[in-house]
């Protein structure tokens, strides 16, 4: 009987834990990087979301994260950009870069084998510019997928990041600079158009 107590006990202390971190404020942050994404287009759809729209014509939805440390959180963002293609098998995409003590290069990296997933790894060693871009980015993660027609790439940047500490009690935004927006933004538009060549 005690033990079907403590089960029922789970999705009540399932929710206690999915609690946002003391001291967090939902979308601060994320006014805070809409001022450094100046004088682009955002709308805001919800407290967390941000929608960016390019003079070129993609929109990027910005989301807006919270992870939980020992007496402290961070407050990260997704970058995020679909799009429709031909493409009909699933595929994941990770980039990830090369070098161990200092940054070499970037690897792109996928477990899927079929037809797609070769013409796009040759299309992007075909446009090197590409790599080149993402070594000077300072991402945390990307990761570009395709699933029931859609392609989606989501980068995860170090910068438009805040620390919040309560012991002691401080808090530290690194902004996203100029040079690092422009680099950002440029691989959206990138991948942007290498998927319309893609399904030439």
């Amino acid at each position: 009987m005690r033990r079907w107590r403590l089960i029922g006990l789970l999705p009540s202390l399932n929710r206690v834990w999915r609690r946002d971190p003391p001291g967090y404020q939902p979308g601060a942050t994320l006014n805070r990087l809409a001022h450094n994404l100046q004088p682009y287009a955002c709308e805001r759809l919800a407290g967390s979301q941000l929608r960016l729209t390019l003079p070129q014509g993609p929109t990027i939805d910005i989301y807006e994260q919270v992870q939980s440390l020992f007496l402290a959180h961070i407050v990260t963002h997704r970058f995020r950009l679909q799009g429709r293609t031909r493409l009909a098998e699933p595929l994941v995409l990770k980039v990830i870069t090369g070098g161990w003590l200092r940054r070499n290069g970037v690897i792109y990296r996928t477990k899927a084998h079929h037809q797609g997933a070769q013409r796009l790894l040759a299309l992007l060693h075909q446009y090197p510019q590409i790599a080149a871009t993402l070594e000077q980015l300072d991402f945390r993660r990307v990761t570009f997928t395709v699933q029931q027609g859609l392609w989606q790439l989501e980068i995860e940047h170090f910068a438009a990041s805040e620390v919040v500490s309560r012991l002691p009690a401080s808090r530290r935004y690194l902004r996203l600079e100029a040079e690092q927006r422009r680099l950002l933004l440029s691989c959206f538009l990138m991948f942007s158009q290498l998927m319309e060549k893609c399904d030439e």
